[in-house]
């Protein structure tokens, strides 16, 4: 007897959360979202001085991640290699996604592009984008 798993797509959750990070997040606009093979999960967060995208990446290494900046648009790229498998065995299940991914995001105009830096840990990226002086808030005192 062997134990047979049926997964029902949900495609229209996916898209939901996606829709819903793009409307919630608009001061990046979304500038090109290609999928080679699949997309690490993403989350963005914004303090009163700094935007931080963190990125799932489990079982990646961070020599594998490639973080750039061109006229404005952030790219996160990389490759999730698949593991080395036994000739002998045979799979049932796999749902473990391996290949290449690139997302990019226009970043806005309030960020110091220059100071942008990324930490890894326990297989999640983050990147910190400072914002400018500018367009932190401040007080205003009245005279």
């Amino acid at each position: 007897m062997m134990l047979v798993k049926r997964n029902y797509s949900t495609p229209s959750v996916d898209r939901y959360y996606n829709n819903l990070f793009n409307d919630f997040f608009a001061g990046f606009e979304n500038e090109s979202c290609e999928t080679v093979d699949w997309n690490p999960r993403m989350e963005v967060e914004e303090s009163e001085n700094e935007f931080f995208l963190n990125i799932e990446a489990p079982g990646m290494k961070k020599k594998d991640i490639d973080i750039s900046v061109k006229e404005n648009v952030i790219i996160i790229s990389g490759e999730k290699k698949a593991k080395d498998r036994k000739e002998d065995s045979a799979y049932y299940l796999n749902e473990i996604r391996y290949g290449k991914f690139s997302r990019s995001f226009k970043l806005p105009g309030n960020v110091d592009i220059e100071k942008i830096k990324g930490s890894w840990s326990e297989g999640v990226l983050t990147i910190e984008i400072p914002k400018t002086e500018l367009a932190k808030p401040r007080k205003i005192e009245i005279n």
